[in-house]
């Protein structure tokens, strides 16, 4: 997934504009590899319970986590440098081998 697709998927913007704030999803999961990519955008209509967030990160072994919802991130870009902040967390994370 590249990072102008979580972007708009967290920011709803691949749900018609009549419908976006009334029935789109208000809250996303993000899974970070350790390049930095965007590995899934999972989207909640409410926040997601920690059973859920176990859940999605069980389903992409070896990444990072970050939340988002609806202009959160201003653009891309900002997405993006938010990603790079996060990225000190595989240094302390343990390696998984099946990455």
């Amino acid at each position: 997934m590249t990072i102008e697709d979580a972007f708009n998927a967290i920011n709803n913007l691949d749900v018609p504009d009549g419908m976006r704030r009334k029935f789109a999803p208000q809250h996303s999961l993000i899974q970070v590899n350790r390049h930095g990519s965007v590995v899934s955008v999972e989207r909640f209509k409410v926040t997601p319970t920690e059973p859920q967030q176990f859940a999605a990160l069980e389903r992409h072994p070896g990444c990072i986590q970050l939340i988002g919802v609806p202009e959160m991130y201003a653009s891309v870009i900002e997405l993006q440098q938010r990603i790079e902040k996060s990225m000190w967390l595989f240094d302390v994370m343990k390696r998984n081998p099946e990455v």
